[in-house]
């Protein structure tokens, strides 16, 4: 009966028969480590595929500590880019919001109106009424928003305090509007 052999089982069948003590290599490496590491006594050798497992592992961790800053860096500047995009769509909206108020200033009948509704402006010729109420002094409806000149300011100082203040009180807290 004949058995093929490899290469391995050619080496024992040299010597005649097996060998029956640990095999040892003997390395040409310095300090005459062996080429194999024999586990101590008592201990079984470690799997191949739990050290390959473990292996892979540490490579994703260590993948994971390069990608990471890298990463979070793009999202970030993914972040910023929308909201810039989203400021671009509200600076445009604006824009268009003035376009559409410089349209109507350019309109002979809105000047009119505005100069007649804001300074009280009349035209010549037109005669313009203050209403004097019973305690004697002007009475002037406001407009939504405009700051009123309370009557004490107006009783306790000179003139030209009373122009200043009028300076400064002008156009505090009127509304900006959009609508003709």
């Amino acid at each position: 009966m004949s058995t093929a052999r490899g290469p391995r089982d050619r080496r024992t069948s040299r010597a005649g028969s097996r060998p029956t003590g640990p095999a040892r290599r003997t390395s040409a490496r310095p300090g005459g480590r062996s080429a194999t590491a024999t586990p101590a006594v008592g201990q079984r050798p470690t799997p191949v595929h739990v050290r390959r497992l473990l292996t892979l592992g540490v490579l994703l961790v260590v993948m994971a500590l390069v990608v990471a800053p890298a990463l979070s860096g793009y999202l970030r500047q993914r972040a910023d880019i929308g909201a810039l995009h989203q400021e671009i769509a509200t600076e445009k909206e604006e824009i268009a919001a003035l376009e559409q108020e410089l349209a109507r200033w350019r309109d002979e009948d809105y000047v009119e109106q505005q100069a007649r509704e804001r300074l009280r402006f009349v035209k010549e010729g037109e005669t313009a009424f203050t209403v004097i109420d019973d305690t004697g002094s002007d009475y002037t409806e406001t407009l939504p928003g405009m700051a009123p000149v309370s009557d004490d300011v107006i009783a306790d100082s000179p003139w030209y305090g009373q122009v200043w203040e009028s300076v400064t009180i002008a156009n505090e807290g009127l509304p900006e509007t959009t609508e003709p």
